[in-house]
Order: C-alpha cells, then sequence, then structure tokens
C-alpha cells in the first residue's frame, strides 16, 4: 500500500483518483486470481505437486469443508 501511495504522490500519470481506480481495479482482479488458483489447485499443491495441469473439477465446491479442511487450506494460502 506505502508503494501505491508513493505511486500516487510522485508519478505525473497516476495522480488522479480515475487512473488510481483503474490501478487498484487491475491490482485486485490479479490479486483474486492468483488466490482462486491455489485455493481450487489446494490438494494437488498440497501434495508438493506445483506443476501446472489446468483447470480443477468444476463440480468442485470451493468451501466445501470436507474437502478443504481450513486446518489443512489456511498454511496454503
Amino acid at each position: 500500500m506505502n508503494s501505491i501511495k508513493m505511486i500516487h504522490t510522485i508519478a505525473r500519470y497516476y495522480n488522479t483518483n480515475e487512473r488510481m481506480t483503474g490501478l487498484f481495479v487491475k491490482i485486485t482482479t490479479e490479486m483474486i486470481t492468483r488466490c482462486r488458483y491455489w485455493i481450487l489447485n489446494f490438494k494437488r499443491i498440497a501434495r508438493g505437486d506445483t506443476g501446472k495441469r489446468g483447470a480443477p473439477q468444476s463440480d468442485d465446491v470451493l468451501w466445501e469443508e470436507k474437502n478443504y479442511p481450513p486446518d489443512e487450506l489456511i498454511p496454503v494460502i
């Protein structure tokens, strides 16, 4: 957040609210995309398999406790 504050303060291009909003949208979209990837690939990553193999099964419910136990999911995140 401090880096973003410095960008707003120093950079000529990003010193307006409209441009900062666009920057925040890009940053949050990327954060959501990466978090979703790690959560949906939780089981594979927990086994130590970090190779990319594509999307997980579509019938997987993201917050189903039996598939994603919180005590195992939180350290991976």
